[in-house]
């Protein structure tokens, strides 16, 4: 019996392998495929996944991310990558403060109980509950005092000599005086939790937060309309509402009420835009078993151009691809649906 390959080459197809597909298929054959006509399917292909972004929910776009509020502020910018919010979640959670139950706080340098006094005038990195003592911590968050790069890794003890490892934090640029929250993948009770940079550079914060107790509490999205109807948009409570103003380059997301102090976190799911296509070397953002609906998509784009004659043919089989595709992409959960009499 011939061996099998053992590779799986086809779940990652250079960009130019896939336009050359998709000519071929109109009749037009590689040696013909000019730099011109090269140039024509990428910016179509471009297109195409514009219309996917549209016309769907691709799982593989969906993504999750906290923003940090700021008591009072009614909107926030979010990334240019956002497209769209699919559910936004109130996060609530509580601080293990610095209180006099043999608590301490320790650095390497600077004042480290600094880091956990809710005072952002004072900066600092380990937080000890003492003999006897343990919590567990779900949820950590680090305001910078200066904007810098960090590399770290929150570690946990039960005697503050040997450590383990919580969760790595990759290297990321922290902003001067905004909140950066981060999940605990797998939560521990432990006596001692400490944040280490391992990156090359100097923590300078100005407060960590060990919290745990998290909820999440769904705020729901209102029109435009309804948004502006609301007399105050300053009135600081509960979040309960957002509206999402779409703007061409970076969507502007407003609550209402404005955040009160105790309310600090907004964690939400959105929709992130694909990358576009790039170089003819790279591959496409979209899990392989949407090749065929690209390439049948792109094909149809093609023949519009080039073969307007089987345009029509063309269509249709990218259609056939394409739910056939998107019927796949999606979340595999049991539903029960109870009657009454």
């Amino acid at each position: 019996m011939p061996a099998t390959s053992g590779t799986y080459n086809f779940q990652s197809v250079e960009v130019e392998i896939l336009i050359r597909e998709a000519y071929e298929r109109i009749g037009i054959i590689g040696e013909f495929v000019e730099p011109l006509k090269l140039d024509s399917a990428r910016r179509s292909i471009n297109f195409l996944l514009l219309d996917w972004m549209d016309k769907t929910i691709n799982l593989w776009t969906l993504r999750m991310a906290y923003l940090p509020l700021v008591t009072g502020q009614r909107q926030y910018t979010l990334p240019n990558t956002v497209s769209n919010i699919i559910q936004a979640n109130l996060r609530t959670s509580t601080r293990q403060s610095f209180t006099d139950n043999g608590t301490a706080a320790s650095s390497a340098g600077g004042i480290a109980a600094n880091a956990f006094d809710g005072n952002p005038l004072t900066a600092c990195i380990s937080w000890d509950f003492g003999v006897g003592n343990s919590q567990q911590i779900t949820f950590v968050g680090i305001t910078a005092n200066t904007e810098e790069t960090y590399t770290l890794a929150v570690e946990y003890s039960n005697d503050n000599i040997n450590w383990t490892l919580l969760f790595n934090i990759d290297p990321q640029t922290f902003l001067f005086g905004v909140n950066v929250w981060f999940d605990v993948p797998a939560p521990v009770n432990a006596r001692v939790y400490r944040i280490r940079e391992f990156g090359g550079n100097t923590l300078d914060i100005q407060e960590i937060y060990f919290n745990n107790n998290t909820f999440d509490f769904v705020i729901s999205d209102v029109s435009k309309y309804e948004y502006n109807t609301y007399p105050n948009k300053y009135l600081q409570s509960r979040p309960s509402v957002y509206y999402l103003d779409r703007q061409p380059f970076a969507p502007i997301l407003n609550l209402w009420p404005t955040p009160s102090p105790q309310y600090n976190c907004l964690f939400y799911s959105y929709k992130k835009l694909m990358q576009d296509v790039g170089l003819y070397t790279n591959t496409i953002e979209i899990p392989s078993r949407f090749y065929p609906a690209l390439v049948w998509g792109l094909s149809w784009h093609l023949a519009l151009k080039f073969k307007p004659d089987i345009a029509d043919m063309m269509e249709a089989k990218y259609e056939q691809s394409f739910n056939t595709a998107t019927s796949e992409d999606s979340e595999g959960t049991n539903i029960s649906i109870r009657g009454e009499n």
